[in-house]
């Protein structure tokens, strides 16, 4: 079987991670066309996590009395990690497709579990949860909050962290220009899930053309790599 490259597209609320992966996806069709690929959100790429996502993203319009905290929210991301992994992760790598996923909950935990207040040690207690396939590729969509912050007004219904403060968003921000540096504990948990040199940070203020060409000039190159 032929080599199949598992890729996550990460980055802040509003930096354009799900526009990105489709538009790299379309592209790599054409540029691959024999390389099927699967794209995946997170949480909600299974029947379980879609109904973990509309819980812990609009959870009043399941009930007024729902109230979730900042662990057990990371925990149910969790939850909808393991199903996907079990379920369509491996399945699809084994099965010869490509898997493009907007998010990791491995990589959000880190992020916005240390923003919302989390504890490393709390985080890394989920990371033994399960050990996934390692990914080939982590890009890290890199958008100022203001334009973030605009496109998330365009949108019909705001989710937990819409709703957050420009504070919040910035910080947000400054944590995933720092992954990779802001302590050695971090990084040890981030190599469990991807080799850090296979971590990429895009300029996602960029026009899309851009973003999406670099984005598949080096998927094309990871390939040809692993042809050879």
């Amino acid at each position: 079987m032929s080599y199949v490259p598992y890729v996550i597209f990460e980055g802040n609320d509003g930096s354009g991670k799900t526009t990105v992966m489709r538009a790299v996806a379309e592209r790599m069709q054409k540029a691959r066309p024999a390389l099927p690929i699967k794209e995946t959100q997170h949480p909600g790429s299974t029947p379980l996590g879609r109904h973990i996502r509309q819980l812990v993203k609009f959870p009043q319009s399941i009930s007024a009395d729902i109230q979730i905290d900042d662990l057990s929210r990371q925990m149910l991301y969790m939850v909808d990690t393991v199903n996907f992994i079990k379920t369509i992760l491996i399945p699809s790598l084994k099965a010869g497709t490509a898997v493009f996923a907007d998010r990791s909950s491995f990589i959000s935990a880190l992020i916005y579990g240390r923003a919302d207040g989390l504890k490393l040690e709390e985080i890394a207690r989920l990371f033994d949860v399960i050990t996934p396939p390692r990914a080939d590729r982590l890009y890290i969509l890199q958008c100022p909050a203001d334009i973030t912050t605009q496109r998330k007004k365009e949108r019909a219904e705001l989710d937990h962290y819409d709703q957050k403060s420009t504070a919040f968003i910035e910080k947000i921000e400054k944590s995933y220009g720092e992954l990779l540096t802001a302590s050695a504990e971090q990084t040890i948990l981030i190599s469990r899930t991807i080799s850090l040199s296979n971590v990429i940070y895009i300029d996602a203020s960029a026009p899309l053309e851009e973003v999406v060409t670099r984005i598949t000039n080096d998927l094309c190159q990871l390939l040809d790599e692993k042809a050879n």
